[in-house]
């Protein structure tokens, strides 16, 4: 069978540098486990598996998408928060610049991996995250700028 990266490890990095702020004993109090329980199935002890139905109240909890933003790129599609309608304009310009953003380093990066002509995997791994950043930042910015107009419209 063909080897798959590791969703349990993607889990491991939320639960150890959660962006709610709370710290992994904290997580896995509220998660109704054991600090050392929770660390093994995230980290692939032998004998401990992170179950599937674990994974949202992991990212509930530690205020992350980064399991999802994986699994998307794993299956070669992109994950976007629907961003809220922004009432004024700095949210739009904000992401506006986070895409542009996004396309340079995508382009930076790309141009340089390319030049010689040859892409070893992991100059191929990083023109694929890249890659798939610029497309997520240009797709939000079109989602931010499509319900901004129909909250402005209704």
């Amino acid at each position: 069978m063909k080897e798959y990266p590791s969703l349990a490890a993607v889990c491991h990095q939320v639960v150890t540098n959660a962006p709610s702020g709370l710290d992994a004993a904290t997580i896995a109090e509220l998660l109704g486990k054991k600090y050392a329980t929770m660390m093994s199935e995230t980290s692939r002890q032998p004998g401990h598996k992170l179950g599937a139905d674990m994974i949202l109240p992991i990212m509930d909890i530690c205020d992350s998408d980064l399991p999802l933003t994986f699994l998307a790129r794993q299956r070669g599609g992109v994950y976007i928060p629907l961003p809220k309608a922004a009432e004024d304009p700095a949210p739009l310009m904000k992401q506006l610049a986070a895409s542009v953003k996004e396309f340079g380093e995508f382009a930076a990066e790309t141009a340089k991996d390319i030049s010689d002509g040859d892409i070893p995997k992991d100059q191929l791994d990083r023109i694929i995250k890249e890659g798939h950043e610029a497309v997520e930042a240009i797709l939000g910015m079109i989602t931010l700028a499509r319900k901004t107009h129909e909250e402005q419209y209704k």
